[in-house]
């Protein structure tokens, strides 16, 4: 499971360190006050040195143009403690639109990446032959995202779990012939991990163009030893934002949460899977392992290999867009299928946004399948509206949770989805890491997007929005993982122990941030 102990001990660390100079400026401040004798005129100054500096922080944060949910836990942190609220919001609070590094790439903003696809004007004159209420969601991730709707222009088969999608994955890289770009969250260096990475080093070594990005904290636990492999090796190899010095560095919380994969511009992958042993329950383990990945054939390829590029012009600078990534391909399968992308450095919550729509768009049913769940107000009340409108809600969480804390903030979510008549399920077969939205059984959301405010707009993400035959599997597979989930009962929930759920509550409070 995606348990990263580096990730864990840099958040201890730096909380260490804001607790350490809390006590260290108290220290030096009576020290000197005593030492020297000095009046209350000094003592007036120093404290209220101070005392302006975490003004201004409170400033900004509550001048911040987000909403009062987002901000509220680090105004209660910086009111309760400000030496540690100021020292952890300079680590994790800053905005991401005012880093260097993203004011270096100003193809990042907007549309400006996105070079071989239809504009949202030129698109409205393909819509027309496609039903009234999926036009509509289509057309507003177009205008929301700038990736546009591949009609009957895409083939998606649905792959689940490591034991289906490796292997497919792995015939995919032999045949590749001109070039591979593959982008992970995690790769692990284990049997799994090194298998495919051992075969990206052949490709490359036999001249097919490799371009591989990992995530410098998701992969942080790849062996050194096997990661100077990597680097020694004709792979083009991109670290995306490595830390050094977790310390006042924005780097640790921006994270690229993305997996995508594109082989010679035929065949493409994206979806909730990393590379590891834990996806695989091929793979001798204490769990079983409940994933979703989408194979994607066709001109929406295009809308992969661009964002892939988007990810490697952020690390690079290297801008690359030349047709010999773009081949001309085609796939027929009836129906729509769209690529959507989102991230701090969106104007908006893009998926967030998208979801927002399907939910409010839905007339008879909604399936979801999350590993994680702590929702904004929006979606909050977007279920609610949809529950209360008659509107089946179900919702798929796990029953064998991988990071206490957030799953104590899942719980809380629970309990007040339960209260708006919202059926639950607690996968109980292992851990459900698939990211699976289905509305009306015709309509579905597959990728790295996760229900929490982490994904809606700190982590960068990717899902596709899918119209089409493989909606029905997808469906097919939603029910099967209820055979192995246990429906929450309302009242047994409510029977808890009040401490339990005291704790549940006060976490809920920092939601927004975890």
């Amino acid at each position: 499971m995606e348990k990263n102990i580096r990730k864990l001990f840099m958040i201890i660390g730096v909380i260490v360190f804001a607790i350490a100079l809390r006590f260290a400026l108290e220290f030096a401040f009576n020290a000197i006050w005593d030492f020297f004798e000095f009046g209350t005129l000094f003592g007036l100054l120093g404290r209220g040195f101070f005392v302006g500096i975490f003004a201004l922080v409170w400033l900004s944060v509550t001048l911040r143009s987000e909403s009062p949910n987002q901000k509220l836990p680090w105004l209660l942190i910086l009111a309760f403690e400000p030496v540690v609220g100021t020292t952890l919001f300079l680590t994790f609070g800053r905005n991401f639109k005012n880093s260097r590094r993203y004011k270096k790439r100003p193809l990042m903003v907007g549309d400006r990446y996105i070079t071989r696809e239809t504009s949202p004007e030129k698109m409205e004159f393909a819509m027309y032959d496609i039903p009234e209420r999926p036009r509509e969601i289509f057309r507003a991730a177009h205008h929301i995202s700038h990736h546009q709707p591949f009609i009957n222009d895409a083939r998606i088969d649905i792959l689940p779990n490591g034991e289906t999608f490796y292997p497919d994955l792995e015939e995919a890289i032999q045949k590749a012939e001109k070039f591979i770009l593959l982008e992970f969250f995690i790769i692990r260096s284990d049997e799994t991990g090194r298998r495919i990475m051992e075969m990206l080093i052949e490709k490359a070594e036999a001249g097919v163009d490799v371009k591989l990005i990992l995530d410098g904290l998701g992969s942080a636990r790849m062996k050194r030893s096997y990661l100077r492999r990597l680097k020694k090796s004709a792979i083009d190899l991109i670290i995306n934002d490595p830390i050094y010095f977790p310390l006042f560095n924005t780097r640790i919380n921006f994270r690229n949460h993305r997996k995508i994969v594109v082989v010679d511009g035929e065949t493409a992958y994206t979806g909730g899977m990393n590379l590891g042993n834990e996806y695989d329950n091929r793979v001798a383990s204490s769990y079983y392992f409940r994933d979703t990945q989408i194979k994607v054939r066709g001109t929406a390829i295009k809308s992969l290999t661009a964002l892939f590029f988007k990810d490697y012009y952020y690390n690079t600078g290297e801008f690359i867009d030349t047709d010999f990534y773009y081949p001309h391909v085609t796939a027929g399968q009836k129906g729509v299928s769209q690529i959507i992308e989102s991230g701090p450095d969106s104007d908006a919550a893009h998926i967030r946004n998208l979801y927002l729509k399907m939910i409010l768009n839905a007339k008879r049913s909604i399936k979801i399948m999350t590993p994680y769940m702590a929702l904004d107000q929006e979606t909050l009340t977007a279920l609610e509206t949809a529950s209360q409108s008659g509107v089946d809600v179900e919702i798929i969480i796990p029953g064998d949770p991988d990071k206490y804390l957030v799953y104590k903030v899942t719980k809380y979510f629970v309990t007040t989805l339960l209260g708006f008549d919202i059926k639950i399920y607690s996968y109980d077969r292992g851990f459900s890491h698939a990211k699976v939205l289905i509305i009306d059984d015709e309509m579905a959301s597959v990728g790295s997007y996760n229900l929490d405010n982490r994904s809606a707009v700190i982590d960068f993400e990717v899902t596709a929005l899918l119209y089409n035959d493989s909606v029905q599997t997808l469906v097919e597979h939603f029910e099967a993982d209820k055979e192995d989930s246990s429906l929450i009962d309302p009242v047994e929930w409510a029977r808890r122990p009040l401490p339990t759920r005291l704790v549940e509550s006060v976490f809920s409070l920092f939601s927004p941030i975890i």
